[in-house]
C-alpha cells in the first residue's frame, strides 16, 4: 500500500516555492501527464496486437479452413512478450546504456484486450500494415494454427515437435521483414505524395476508388489460394485500408524515427515502450519539470532490512533541456526517526549571506527543499508539511532529524548534464530518546517528568530534533515535578539556539522556578550557552522551548542536557534566616541589599554545622547606590574554619581544597573570578573594605569538611574621595605632607552629583617650614538666585544653601576664614601663609537639589617669605604704589615645576590713621560672575586683625568704574596669586595713601586735620601736605584737589 501511495505521489509534480506553478497549473499538468501515459499504453497495445493478428492471418492462409482467430488469452500472452518486430526495434533502441531520460524498464504487464475492443475504443488506431502482399512475403511452415498460437504465447509445443526457440526465431524473422517492408513502403508513399500536386476533391474520390479496386483485386487473388479463414483477415485489411491514409500520416514521423533513428534512443521508455518515446517528445511542448521513476527514490525501514545507507544526486542527461524535479523520501518504522546527513553539496546559486539559508529568491535554477516535519506517509500531505528551507551553493545543509517518521527532500535542476551534485547518508534511529516523560496532549514535544520515571532520579533532556536543525514555529514544554523535600537540577551540556539579541526576542528557552509559566522566571536563554546549570528553589521546574514562525533561515541544533531530582542539594534556610535573597536558578547563591547603613551576618551553608563537600556558593553584598546615596561594604569575620592543605612549595597556595575568595570591586562575571583580592582558608580572619558599593565572595567547600565561617558586614556611606578617611566613617579626610606631597581631592561621588544633607571636611597639614597650595579645576555648587552677583557668588549673603568654605589653619587652632563660595564661581588659587599649619576646606549641602561639586589639586611646597615671590611691607610712609609683576607688560605664569606664584603686600598706618586704597587700573584673567577666579586672583584684607574674609578680585575693571577701598583698621594686606593654569594678563596698578578720616559731611579745614596733615581733600580725607602736587592723585577717585593750583 505504501509503495502504491509513493508511486502515485511520484507521478504528481510537486514544487513548493514562491516561484512554482499555481494549484490550477499543477492540476493541468496532472491531467496532461495522465492523458500522455494513456495514449502511450493504447498505442503500444494497438501495434503489438495488430502485428500478432497479421502473423496469425498469414499462418491461417497457409493452413486453410479450420483456423480460428486468436482468443483473448492468446493476445494477452503475446503482449507480455513483445513481438519480433518490436523486439528488433527495442534492440536498436537499447544499443546505448540506459539513462534517466529513458530509464530501462522491466517487461511491463499490459491489460489484455481483443482486437475488436481496440478498434471500438480507438477507431483511429486501425493497423496500417494489414496487407495481403506483405503477408505473402512471410513463409513460415507451421502445421496448425494451434501450434502457431502456442509458439507466440511462449508455451512448449510438445504435441508438434517444434521447439519454442525455433518458433520464436522463425516468428521474429518474419515480423522483422514485415516491419522493414512496411517502413519502406510508408516512406516511398510519403515521398510520392510530396512530389505530386494535391488532388482536388474529385481526384481524391477517383484515387480512393482506384485503391479500393486494387485492394479488391488483391483480395480476389489471395482468396483463390487461401482457405476460407483468410476471408476474415481480408475483411480486416479492407477496413484498415479505408483509414490507412490518416493513420500513416499520424504515425509517419515516429515510424521513421524508429526505423532510421534508433541510434538516438538511449533506453526504453518510462513504461517499457521504446518506440513510443519520440511520440512523447514530439507532443511535449511544456517546460514544466519532468519526473521519472529512476529519478525519485524511496528508502523504507523494514524489519530485518538495512537501517542505514547512502543517497546521491541522479545522473541527468537532459539533452532536451527540460527541468527535472526528483523526490527522495525516507520512511522510518514505528518507534523510529530518520537522520539525514549531507557529505557533499555543490548546487548552483549562492545563498544571500554565504551560508545555507532558506531565502527563496537566491536559489532559482538548482536547489534542494527539505521537509523534516512530514506527519503522514501520504505524498499529498507533503504540501501541508512545514517548509524546512531551500538550499543551494556549496555549503551543505546541516544534519536533519525527522520530527515524526519521515523526511522528504525535493531536488530541482534545469541543467543539461549534472553529476556529483550532492551526496549523503541516512539511518533510522530509535525515537525513544526523544520521549522524555509523559506526553502532554495537544503537543508533539511537551512532557511531564517525575522522579519515578528515571533511573537514579536522573535522565536526559533533549530538544525535539537534536542534533539536527530544529524546526520553526514550535512550542515545547517540560514540566519537572519532584517530591516535597527535593530540588531539581538542570545542566545543559550543549545549547545552540538562534541569537536575536540580548533579550532573545526570537527563539528562546525560558526556565521558570515553579510548576508552570506563571511561576517566577529564572531566565531567558538563546544563542550559545556554556556551563548553563540551573536549580529550582523548591521541588518543581518548568522549561519552555519556543521557535518563531518565520522563514527557516537558521540551522541551529537546539539543546541537550541532563536533569536530576535530589534531596542532597543545599538547603536555603541559612540564606532566608539572615536577610539574604536567594538568586533564582543557583544552588546557594545569594545577594544582600543595604537598608541604609545597615549591618548583618553572612554564613557558610549549614553553619554552625560542617558544610556539604563539593559545593560552590556565591555572595553578592550590595550597598546603596542612587542619586542620593552611595555606600561601601566593611566586612570582618567572627568565626572562620576552612581546612587548608600544607604544601612543601611555599610559593604554592595552601587553599587548594576549600577556600573563600573576596573581590573588593564586586565582580559578577565568571571570567573575572580569577582576579580576586583575598583568598582565605585555615583559621584566618581578615577585615576588608570594598572599593565601591559592592563586595563579592565565592565559597568553595572542596572535599575536606569544616565548620565554615560567620562574618559581619556593615554598609558605610561611600564618598569616593581620595585621602585618608576618618575611622568613624564620616565624610572627613586628611591629607598629610609626610604621606603624599601632591594629589587630588573632590566632592563626594564626583563627577556624579554630591549627596544632599552632607557635611564633608578636607584637612591639609604640612610639615614645619611647608605651606600648601590648592588650585580648583572644576566648581559647581548649588546656589540661590544671587549666584551670579556682580561681586561674585561668594560670601554668606550669596551662599546660604550649599556652599564651600576655605580656612587657614594656625597652630593655636584658630582658623581664619578665606571665603565662602557657591554657584560656578570657583575660588582662586590659595597658599597658606607663613606661620600657618595648613588649610581646611568644608562642604555643606542641604536637603534640596544638588550639583556636580568640585575637583581640585593640592601641593605641599617649601614655605616662602612673608612677601612671597614678590611684594613687601610698608610702614611709616605717607603713600605708595603697588603694581603687578612686569607691569605694564603683563604678568606671567609660574615657572616650570611650580604650582603657584604669590606676592604679598602689607601696609601699616600710624596709630589712629587708616589706609585709602585706589585701583587705578586692573585686569586679571577670570570672570567672577560666571566662572570665578581659578587661574589668578587678588585678595584684599581691609583689616588683617579681623576675622572678616578678604575680597577676591579678578576680571577687568571698566574705565568708568571707581574701585576705591578704605581700611577698617591700621593694617591692610594685598595678596596676588597665580597658578599653573595662568595664561597672563595686563595686571594692576594700585595707589595707597595714609589718611585721617574726618568722617562724612563737608570738609572743615583746620578743624580735623592735625598740623602734620594740613591738607584736606575734597572728599574730606586729610592727607599729608607732602603729597600735594606730587603728580599722584592721593585723594581718591574723582578728587584731584591735591593736584590743583600747583606751581610749575
Amino acid at each position: 500500500m505504501a509503495s502504491a501511495q509513493i508511486r502515485h505521489f511520484y507521478n504528481t509534480p510537486t514544487t513548493i516555492s514562491s516561484t512554482t506553478t499555481t494549484t490550477r497549473q499543477l492540476l493541468q499538468q496532472q491531467k496532461h501527464t495522465n492523458k500522455r501515459k494513456q495514449f502511450q499504453n493504447d498505442t503500444f497495445l494497438w501495434h503489438t496486437q495488430t502485428q500478432s493478428e497479421s502473423v496469425a492471418a498469414t499462418s491461417t492462409g497457409a493452413v486453410g479452413e479450420g483456423a480460428t482467430p486468436w482468443p483473448e488469452a492468446t493476445i494477452g500472452a503475446a503482449t507480455e512478450t513483445p513481438g519480433p518486430a518490436i523486439a528488433a526495434t527495442s534492440t536498436a533502441a537499447t544499443s546505448k546504456p540506459a539513462t534517466d531520460d529513458a530509464p530501462a524498464s522491466a517487461t511491463t504487464i499490459w491489460p489484455r484486450r481483443t482486437t475488436d475492443e481496440i478498434v471500438t475504443k480507438h477507431p483511429r488506431m486501425q493497423h496500417p500494415l494489414a496487407s495481403s502482399s506483405a503477408a505473402a512475403t512471410c513463409n513460415i511452415a507451421v502445421a496448425t494454427a494451434t501450434e502457431q498460437q502456442q509458439c507466440i504465447a511462449s508455451t512448449a509445443a510438445a504435441t508438434t515437435g517444434i521447439s519454442e526457440q525455433d518458433c520464436r526465431h522463425t516468428t521474429s524473422t518474419c515480423l522483422s521483414r514485415l516491419s522493414s517492408k512496411v517502413s519502406q513502403d510508408s516512406t516511398n508513399q510519403q515521398k510520392q505524395q510530396q512530389q505530386q500536386p494535391q488532388p482536388q476533391p474529385k481526384q481524391q474520390q477517383a484515387q480512393r476508388r482506384l485503391l479500393q479496386q486494387q485492394g479488391a483485386a488483391r483480395d480476389s487473388d489471395a482468396s483463390t489460394s487461401t482457405t476460407p479463414g483468410v476471408g476474415i483477415f481480408t475483411d480486416m485489411q479492407k477496413f484498415a485500408r479505408s483509414i490507412f491514409p490518416l493513420v500513416i500520416i499520424f504515425n509517419l514521423l515516429p515510424l521513421f524515427y524508429a526505423g532510421a533513428g534508433a541510434a538516438h534512443l538511449k533506453s526504453p521508455g518510462a513504461d517499457g515502450e521504446p518506440w513510443m518515446q519520440p511520440v512523447v517528445a514530439y507532443l511535449e511542448v511544456s517546460s514544466r519539470p519532468t519526473k521519472s521513476p529512476k529519478c525519485d527514490q524511496t528508502f523504507v525501514s523494514r524489519i530485518g532490512g538495512p537501517q542505514n545507507g547512502s543517497f546521491s544526486a541522479p545522473l541527468l542527461h537532459n539533452h532536451r533541456n527540460h527541468s527535472r524535479q526528483c523526490l527522495y523520501t525516507f520512511l522510518a518504522g514505528p518507534g523510529q526517526r530518520v537522520e539525514v546527513v549531507f557529505k557533499s553539496f555543490n548546487l548552483r546559486g549562492s545563498p544571500p549571506d554565504g551560508s545555507a539559508v532558506g531565502e527563496l529568491p537566491s536559489c532559482v535554477h538548482e536547489y534542494m527543499d527539505i521537509y523534516s516535519e512530514v506527519q503522514s506517509s501520504e505524498p499529498a500531505e507533503l504540501i501541508n508539511s512545514p517548509f524546512g528551507g531551500r538550499y543551494c551553493g556549496t555549503i551543505p545543509p546541516r544534519r536533519r532529524i525527522s520530527m515524526y517518521r519521515a523526511v522528504a527532500i525535493s531536488f530541482f535542476s534545469n541543467k543539461n548534464v549534472s553529476t556529483d551534485l550532492f551526496e549523503g547518508t541516512f539511518r533510522f534511529i530509535n525515537a525513544s530518546e526523544y520521549e522524555i516523560g509523559i506526553p502532554i496532549a495537544g503537543s508533539p514535544c511537551s512532557y511531564t517528568i517525575t522522579p519515578s520515571m528515571s533511573v537514579n532520579k536522573t535522565g536526559a533532556l533533549i530538544s525535539p530534533t537534536y542534533p539536527g536543525a530544529y524546526p520553526k514555529d514550535m512550542s515545547c514544554t517540560y514540566q519537572f515535578l519532584g517530591e516535597s523535600n527535593q530540588r531539581v537540577r538542570l545542566e545543559f551540556r550543549d545549547f545552540d539556539l538562534f541569537f536575536g539579541g540580548p533579550h532573545c526576542p526570537f527563539d528562546y528557552v525560558k526556565v521558570y522556578d515553579g510548576p508552570d509559566n506563571s511561576s517566577a522566571l529564572i531566565g531567558t536563554y538563546c544563542g550559545q550557552q556554556r556551563n548553563l546549570v540551573l536549580y529550582s528553589s523548591e521541588s518543581s521546574l518548568f522549561v519552555h522551548f519556543y521557535t518563531l514562525p518565520r522563514t527557516a533561515n537558521t540551522q541551529n541544533r537546539g539543546f541537550k542536557g541532563i536533569y536530576e531530582f535530589s534531596e542532597s542539594f543545599v538547603k536555603l534556610d541559612f540564606i532566608r534566616e539572615n536577610d539574604g535573597i536567594h538568586i533564582r536558578g543557583s544552588e546557594c547563591d545569594q545577594k544582600i541589599l543595604s537598608k541604609k547603613e545597615s549591618t548583618g551576618f553572612v554564613l557558610s551553608p549549614n553553619y554552625p554545622y560542617p558544610y556539604i563537600p563539593k559545593t560552590v556558593c556565591r555572595y553578592f553584598i550590595y550597598g546603596m547606590q542612587d542619586a542620593q546615596h552611595l555606600e561601601r561594604v566593611r566586612l570582618e569575620f567572627n568565626a572562620f574554619n576552612i581546612p587548608k592543605v600544607e604544601h612543601k612549595d611555599k610559593s604554592e597556595s595552601n587553599c587548594t581544597d576549600g577556600y573563600l575568595k573576596i573581590y573588593l570591586k564586586g565582580q559578577e562575571t565568571a571570567d573575572a573570578y580569577d582576579k580576586f583580592d583575598y583568598e582565605l582558608c585555615g583559621n584566618e580572619t581578615q577585615r576588608v573594605i570594598s572599593e565601591g558599593p559592592r563586595l563579592a565572595m565565592v565559597f568553595s567547600s572542596g572535599e575536606l569538611q569544616g565548620r565554615g565561617f560567620k562574618g559581619k558586614y556593615t554598609f558605610e556611606t561611600e564618598y569616593k574621595i581620595p585621602g585618608t578617611a576618618a575611622p568613624d566613617g564620616t565624610c572627613s579626610f586628611t591629607y598629610v605632607s609626610s604621606s603624599k606631597k601632591r594629589g587630588e581631592l573632590n566632592s563626594p561621588r564626583y563627577p556624579s552629583n554630591y549627596p544632599s544633607d552632607t557635611n564633608c571636611s578636607y584637612l591639609f597639614l604640612g610639615e614645619a617650614n611647608e605651606q600648601v597650595t590648592i588650585v580648583f579645576d572644576h566648581f559647581k555648587i548649588k546656589a540661590d538666585n544671587n549666584a551670579n552677583a556682580t561681586a561674585g557668588a561668594y560670601g554668606s549673603g550669596a551662599c546660604f544653601e550649599d556652599w564651600l568654605e576655605m580656612y587657614v589653619v594656625y597652630r593655636d587652632n584658630n582658623d581664619r576664614l578665606l571665603g565662602r563660595y557657591c554657584g560656578q564661581t570657583a575660588p582662586g588659587p590659595v597658599e597658606s601663609p607663613r606661620g600657618a599649619v595648613g588649610l581646611r576646606i568644608t562642604l555643606h549641602t542641604d536637603q534640596e537639589s544638588v550639583a556636580s561639586g568640585f575637583k581640585a589639586r593640592y601641593f605641599f611646597e617649601s614655605a616662602k617669605s612673608d612677601a612671597g615671590d614678590c611684594g613687601g611691607n610698608f610702614s611709616n610712609q605717607d603713600s605708595g604704589i603697588i603694581t603687578s609683576p612686569n607691569w605694564p607688560a603683563g604678568y606671567k605664569a609660574p615657572g616650570r615645576g611650580m604650582a603657584s606664584n604669590a606676592c604679598n603686600w602689607v601696609m601699616t598706618a600710624r596709630p589712629g590713621y587708616k589706609l585709602s586704597i585706589h585701583f587705578e587700573q586692573f585686569g586679571l584673567e577670570g570672570d567672577p560672575a560666571n566662572r570665578g577666579c581659578p587661574a589668578a586672583v587678588l585678595r584684599l584684607w581691609m583689616n588683617v586683625d579681623s576675622d572678616q574674609p578678604p575680597l577676591e578680585l579678578c576680571g577687568e575693571k571698566p574705565p568708568v568704574e571707581h574701585w576705591h577701598y578704605t581700611s577698617t583698621g591700621q593694617t591692610a594686606r594685598i595678596s596676588f596669586t597665580t597658578s599653573d593654569k595662568t595664561v597672563g594678563a595686563q595686571g594692576f596698578r594700585i595707589v595707597w595713601t595714609e589718611i585721617q578720616d574726618s568722617g562724612p559731611g563737608p570738609p572743615s579745614v583746620g578743624l580735623h586735620c592735625e598740623s602734620t596733615y594740613h591738607f584736606q581733600c575734597g572728599a574730606g580725607y586729610c592727607i599729608s601736605d607732602k603729597l600735594r602736587c606730587d603728580g599722584v592723585k592721593n585723594c581718591g577717585p574723582g578728587d584731584d584737589t591735591d593736584e590743583l593750583h600747583c606751581e610749575s
